[in-house]
């Protein structure tokens, strides 16, 4: 099994260049916050996934599949406001 350090790691590249920042919690639940490109305005926070199942390649890759999939429903759902975060016209 991975390090919680190794765990993030992962995560935060696979999200790169969207700037991703993964927290382990107690008692071992990732969280995992990503953030506009060029406001750093926190856009999606995914809580309580549980570490304890992240024990093998496959595991972590359906991880990160679904949390892709969440951003692109997120910014599917806002593409006026992540385009322009300060609302301005």
């Amino acid at each position: 099994m991975l390090s919680t350090l190794e765990l993030r790691h992962l995560v935060e590249q696979s999200f790169l260049p969207t700037r991703c920042d993964c927290m382990v919690d107690p008692p071992a639940a990732l969280t995992v916050r990503f953030y506009h490109g060029t406001s750093n305005q926190e856009i999606l926070t995914v809580t309580g996934i549980s570490i304890a199942p992240l024990n093998n390649g496959f595991a972590i890759e359906t991880l990160i599949a679904d949390l892709r999939s969440d951003l692109e429903r997120v910014s599917a759902a806002a593409p006026y406001y992540l385009a322009n975060p300060s609302g301005k016209r």
